[in-house]
């Protein structure tokens, strides 16, 4: 069985989401499809190479079998990854990977799971392999569209984004940076969080192009104060907005990709995604 699951973007409220404030969440017309084949053996095969149940190499693949296993017990099985969103790009690869994952397991194996079943097993794989985690990756490769987090309300998005990859970061290592400036400013960052949470209300009401990105350079403002941007995101932003355009993070940040509205305008090195309504599906 083959099974598919959309990457997303975070359009506002990323790591203040972690500490209960809001996000603006858009699956993304990019895809991840897992085939998951029946055998006497485990074999994962990707980009990352080709391995047994290799966690250091296939981390959330592993732990997405192990915790399969515990719905349904198999001997063995051949999955092959093809992927549309780049690694550790803050496209959420790694919940596009889980999500399709179980999906194929699921579908392959009859493990009777539903879409919430399979949201809920791919959440918990996030927690086990990054420590802590707000769910929203999984929650959008399982059901696709665009969201208001934590409530789960739907959200228009009538836009398309340009999105400029920077290169891989780890996701776990900017929620651990982040979380020791919080021990260290409560206050300060408590703070940040609350002006974060304001703009993603304010942006999920918002159709107008001008002032969603206002808040889109106001968001990135507040992720370089709490320390997951870098020299060379502040750099590439700054060029942008030289030409007229106002991009921020999506994601952990620290690496990873930006994004500003696309107006028929394509910065160089960019290329352009738009929101998915679909999400996991079997293709086989």
């Amino acid at each position: 069985m083959i099974a598919s699951a959309p990457g997303k973007i975070i359009l506002f409220g990323e790591h203040a989401v972690v500490y209960g404030r809001h996000a603006v969440v858009s699956a993304i017309n990019l895809r991840c499809r897992v085939k998951v084949k029946k055998s006497a053996i485990f074999k994962i095969k990707s980009v990352l190479g080709e391995t047994g149940l290799d966690f250091d190499r296939h981390p959330y693949v592993v732990q997405a079998v192990r915790r399969f296993m515990e719905v349904k017990n198999i001997p063995g099985a051949e999955i092959e990854i093809e992927s549309d969103i780049p690694v550790g790009s803050g496209l959420g690869s790694s919940g596009a990977v889980t999500v399709a994952t179980v999906a194929a397991l699921n579908a392959e194996f009859d493990g009777g799971m539903d879409k919430e079943d399979i949201f809920r097993m791919a959440r918990q794989v996030e927690i086990d392999v990054q420590g802590r985690a707000s769910g929203i990756d999984p929650f959008i490769s399982t059901f696709g569209d665009s969201w208001l987090f934590p409530e789960r309300k739907k959200v228009l998005m009538p836009f398309k984004f340009f999105v400029i990859n920077l290169g891989s970061r780890s996701t776990a290592e900017m929620v651990r940076r982040v979380a020791e400036l919080r021990e260290k400013h409560p206050e300060v960052i408590e703070r940040i969080f609350d002006s974060i949470d304001a703009i993603s209300l304010e942006a999920a009401e918002i159709t107008s192009e001008d002032r969603l990105e206002e808040l889109i350079a106001i968001n990135q403002s507040l992720l370089r104060a709490i320390g997951v941007s870098n020299p060379e995101i502040d750099r590439t932003i700054a060029e942008l907005e030289r030409k007229g355009l106002r991009a921020k993070i999506t994601g952990a940040g620290g690496g990873g990709c930006i994004f500003g509205l696309y107006r028929g305008e394509k910065p160089e090195g960019s290329f352009v995604v738009e929101p998915e309504k679909e999400g996991v599906r079997i293709e086989e």
